[in-house]
């Protein structure tokens, strides 16, 4: 467990001198400006926008809902900053010849990556959080419980997204591979191909993992993000729902983790 917690905060300190980290950062906190700046500015202009009156209720669901529909984004993008080059940019930078012999089982080195790539992406996260916190505290009054729930649940949805960006980044020697890939299985193979099943066949799969993490905002606020063929209901979610949903994002995370580590263990430096 030393030798986990050594590695762990080896690597919390590389992410933050990285680039990557600073890029993240910046680009994080000139969203969450935007936001901000997007919200008090037209908080007001709602019912000339629209072309009709809202009421107090609406216009906070709205405002919800476009904070987390960002939010739900939020650790894709920064899992592909801090996981998909993990493993990969190791064998491309070629560091591995200096680390994989190192008196330290594979697996503490693979664990140790992945709890530092959840803790600087969780940061990132939070700040985001906190940004929308604050700004929606200060229009529309009290957060209601249920959104902190929803911060719980999107550390499982962080926790499952890395969990199959570092098993791409162990597939790969490349980094550019990695990135690519990452992008591909999450905004084509499940986001795209959520989106054709819901068109084709008037049914939301619940077994890809971007309907899974919609639990993060539906568990607040019901509005599927991805659906355009269903009627969105505005009452939370459900407790079958939540736990249906957290469930499936474990399921992921326990088969791409361990296929990590497995591909890992037994990667070759050549």
């Amino acid at each position: 467990m030393g030798n986990l917690y050594n590695v762990y905060m080896q690597y919390v300190k590389n992410y933050y001198r990285s680039k990557s980290f600073y890029l993240m950062l910046t680009l994080i906190l000139v969203i969450s400006i935007l936001m901000t700046y997007f919200s008090l500015k037209y908080v007001n202009d709602l019912p000339a926008f629209l072309g009709r009156n809202v009421s107090f209720h609406l216009k906070k669901i709205l405002f919800y809902f476009i904070w987390s529909f960002v939010l739900i984004n939020i650790p894709v993008f920064s899992s592909v900053f801090f996981g998909s080059p993990a493993i990969s940019s190791e064998i491309e930078n070629k560091t591995a010849y200096y680390i994989f012999p190192l008196p330290i089982n594979r697996y503490k080195l693979y664990i140790g990556k992945y709890l530092s790539a959840f803790t600087v992406t969780f940061i990132i996260v939070l700040i985001y959080s906190s940004f929308e916190v604050i700004i929606l505290h200060y229009l529309f009054g009290s957060i209601p419980l249920s959104f902190y729930y929803s911060i719980g649940l999107l550390a499982i949805f962080i926790f499952t997204i890395l969990s199959i960006t570092f098993m791409i980044s162990s597939i790969f020697n490349k980094n550019t591979y990695a990135y690519i890939t990452v992008f591909i299985i999450y905004y084509i193979v499940f986001e795209a191909g959520s989106l054709i099943i819901n068109l084709l066949y008037k049914i939301t799969p619940i077994y890809l993992l971007n309907e899974a993490a919609d639990i993060v905002e539906k568990v607040y606020l019901n509005i599927n993000t991805s659906s355009f063929v269903t009627s969105p209901s505005l009452a939370p979610a459900t407790n079958t729902e939540i736990y249906t949903s957290v469930l499936i994002m474990i399921i992921y995370m326990i088969i791409s983790f361990v296929a990590g580590i497995i591909i890992f263990e037994r990667k070759e430096v050549s």
